[in-house]
Parts: C-alpha cells; structure tokens; sequence
C-alpha cells in the first residue's frame, strides 16, 4: 500500500502531544479519521491536523471509513475493547500501555492477532530510544557477562499536577502506580535482558493518598529462572525536588546505567569506561526521538514483514508479571509464576 490509512480514537495528551504530530509528518499514512465524544476538543483538533472525519465511538468509525489500522489512545480500560472491535474487524492496531488490565484479557487480544494475521503493536516507546538500543547490543554480544542483578526505579517530584481521576479508580486503571509506570520498567528490563522466564514476585505496595483506592508508591522484587533478580521502585509523588528516573544493570563482566548513558566493563583487571558517544545528549529530544521511531515502526509492520519490536505477546508477559505483583501485595506473601 501506497498509504497506511489510520483511525486514531481518543484525543487526550498522548495524542495531541506525540501521535497525531508526528503522524501528520509521515509520508506514508493518512489519518482519515478521530474517534472522541469531547466535541469541543474534537473541532479545534479536526482543523488543527486537517483530519477530514469525526466520530464518537470506534464501530461507527471502522464500519464508515475504509481503513487499514487504529491507533488507540484512550484511559486503560477501552485499551482491551476497542483493540478487539478493531482485530476482530480485520484492522491492524496499536494500542498505548497497558495492552489491558489484566493478562487473561491481553492473551485474548494475543490470540486473535495471530489468528487473523494482524499487527498488534504495543506502545513501549523505551524499546525505541538509542541509548536502549546501543546498550540492548551491548549486552547481546556478552559484553556484561551474565546479568545478574537489575534495580530501576521512577520516583516523581512532590510538586506534580493531580492525576486524572480515572487513575486513581482500579476499576478504570487496573491498579495504581505499578500498572502505570511499573509496567514500563518491567518491560524494559525484560527488553534488555531477552524477555526471560521469571519465576516468582514479591510487592510491597503503599497508598500515601488517603483519597486514592490504589497504590501510589510500591516496591517490587522479581526473580528470573536463571536467577537473575529485578528490584523496581515508582512512586506518583515522593518527597523529593526533582524525578528520578533510572535503571542499573550488573554483570558478571560489567555494568551499565541508563539516564544518561553509561557502559563500564572489567578489561585487564581494571575498571575501563566504554561507554559510545551518543549524538543526541538531550533527553527530551531524545523521547521525542523514540516516539517517532516507534510510530514509523508500526507503519512498516504495517506495510511490510519486519519484525515486531514491541510485541503484544511480550507485553501480555509484563501483564502476567503485574498480575502476580497484585496478587502478591493482597496475600502478602510471594507468588510464583507458573
């Protein structure tokens, strides 16, 4: 196809902050629809990125419009309905994390993928930024030796703007911090490391909003068949002035840090910095980067056979992963992952 012709359905910040200017610069695709009930927000997006049609719900937008895929940008728990109306009506579809709220409902949306030849693409921009995929070859190549040990972590600053209330709403969200942000971090671990088997959790989850009905702060441990161990800690809002954002990873020959990027390694017997010059220093050209790249990736699945770098079927293992920490936080207990 000459044209990838895209649907795009919810219009909040994600769509008008990262996919909908992006798209809009893409030689290869033509949005030819938006999918939102706000009708005030719609009219100023419609004129603003020269979107021809609008609709208020998904169905009615697939049956009028002949289009090849969907971008869904909604709150979390359209995520699993609407990416099934889409798959199930022969489209290709990219979906925002989480792919849904829980594994069972993402394993649905895995198999019809697969039954129907279709491109699921789930959006873990981090698989798509350079400094991830210069150390993901590093440690391809046995650079650091065996991976023994990860700690991340994603802490915001104390003066952050409120959430939505439909985050704070396990019925809407899934869960608190850890379906939010967690999900992120365990995936790129996983990422790095070749999706490895793991085989037991533990949470610990802490609700420091009285108002909230879900965790706000968590700490969680997750064990590796192969031993490997993965400690990840996020938080909305923690006493501190600034987010801290970071993952550690130790070898057997080596270490490597993200945010910026730094790759040392034992060479000789001595402590030898190997870290590669990076063009783009700047980290919030650097997300905006990896968007790009990751949207123009889901047009070649699209178009072509390329390899999916962001599959559902590995984040329906991150929903497993987060499936477990929840169950293990409500027993208070770890739990081992069949």
């Amino acid at each position: 196809m000459d044209k990838v012709k895209v649907g795009l359905v919810g219009v909040g910040s994600i769509s008008q902050i990262v996919h909908l200017p992006i798209l809009k610069k893409m030689q290869n695709v033509e949005v030819r629809a938006l999918c939102d009930v706000d009708e005030t927000k719609m009219a100023r997006l419609l004129e603003k990125f020269e979107v021809p049609n609008w609709y208020r719900t998904p169905d009615l937008m697939i049956k009028e419009e002949e289009l090849d895929a969907v971008f869904i940008c909604t709150t979390s728990h359209y995520h699993f309905p609407m990416a099934y109306l889409a798959l199930k009506s022969g489209l290709h579809v990219f979906v925002e994390k989480p792919i849904a709220l829980n594994a069972p409902d993402a394993k649905k949306l895995v198999d019809l993928a697969e039954e129907k030849n279709l491109t699921l693409m789930v959006g873990m921009q981090n698989r798509f930024r350079d400094d991830v995929q210069i150390l993901k070859e590093f440690m391809a190549n046995d650079e650091l030796g065996e991976i023994f040990y990860i700690k991340t972590g994603w802490l915001r600053q104390w003066d952050r703007s409120p959430l939505q209330p439909w985050q704070v709403k396990k019925e809407y969200s899934g869960g608190g911090v850890v379906i939010d942000m967690g999900t992120q971090l365990i995936d790129l671990a996983l990422y790095l490391t070749g999706m490895p088997e793991i085989e037991r959790v533990r949470l610990h989850d802490y609700t420091l909003n009285p108002d909230y009905k879900v965790e706000d702060a968590a700490l969680a441990v997750i064990k590796a068949k192969s031993g490997m161990s993965i400690t990840i800690e996020v938080s909305w809002r923690m006493h501190l002035e600034r987010d801290m954002v970071y993952t550690h990873i130790f070898g057997k020959k080596g270490s490597a840090y993200l945010n910026p990027l730094r790759i040392h390694k034992e060479l000789h017997g001595n402590l030898v910095n190997v870290t590669p010059l990076l063009q783009n220093q700047n980290s919030e050209l650097r997300f905006k980067k990896a968007y790009e790249t990751e949207l123009k990736h889901f047009l070649n699945l699209v178009q072509g056979d390329v390899q999916n770098l962001s599959s559902a079927r590995d984040s329906y293992q991150v929903m497993r992963i987060v499936d477990a920490l929840y169950e293990s936080a409500k027993a208070n207990r770890e739990i081992m992952i069949d």
